[in-house]
């Protein structure tokens, strides 16, 4: 496929949708269907906003928002979740709250302190980073976010097939997942997760050289702005 040559047009869309997803923030980011089992074990900042639709019964455990030991039916979907919290610090010596990475409410929000050194009269509050999985509300219907971006990735990227030789760089779709080689892939060979890294539409805006958009790749991304 020829390149969109338009630098100019093509800078221009990459910032309009760049603000599109920084305006959505965490929004849900369907991730496929998955049983319990296969859910990722440690979560991330970066997939934050990650939905998943779990296909058996399940309980829950340390990592959902919920607690452990509530039971969900086949079907629960869960989202992943910012779960970071505050807790306060009692400062034991000459300790620089800035360096320390010390947090202090500033009209009820938590804000990075940037004194220097301990005042008396604030309290300082230290940062636990934790994401979990959150269970969403069962009217929530997450079908048609999912049949979108299915969409827009098919055309973006075709499904794999181990037929095809494919170079570095290449984006493909592989069990509803979306991928991109990091090493050459060899015609005839069976597929490897060590030749490919999990990505996202929005992390392909990020990555994306300016003239490196295809016209196609171009109109699928701009399908997520209607």
């Amino acid at each position: 496929m020829a390149n969109f040559v338009s630098n100019e047009n093509a800078v221009a869309i990459i910032t309009k949708i760049g603000q599109k997803f920084d305006a959505l923030g965490a929004a849900l980011v369907f991730r496929g269907s998955l049983t319990f089992s296969n859910l990722p074990a440690t979560l991330t900042a970066a997939m934050r906003g990650f939905t998943y639709n779990v296909t058996d019964a399940f309980t829950t455990d340390s990592r959902f928002v919920e607690g452990s030991g509530k039971a969900y039916p086949a079907g629960t979907n869960i989202s992943v979740c910012d779960a970071s919290y505050y807790t306060a610090v009692e400062p034991v010596g000459n300790e620089d709250p800035s360096s320390e990475g010390w947090y202090e409410l500033d009209d009820g929000e938590y804000v990075l302190s940037e004194d220097n050194t301990v005042d008396s009269e604030k309290t300082y509050y230290a940062k636990t980073v934790a994401y979990k999985f959150d269970v969403l509300a069962g009217f929530i219907d997450i079908t048609p976010l999912s049949n979108k971006i299915a969409a827009t990735q098919g055309m973006i990227a075709g499904t794999f097939a181990a037929a095809n030789a494919y170079a570095i760089g290449d984006v493909v779709i592989h069990e509803d997942g979306l991928y991109k080689f990091t090493s050459a892939h060899t015609a005839g060979d069976p597929w490897s997760n060590l030749e490919v890294a999990a990505t996202t539409v929005d992390a392909l805006i990020d990555a994306a050289e300016p003239d490196s958009l295809t016209t196609e790749q171009v109109n699928a991304l701009l399908a997520l702005l209607d």
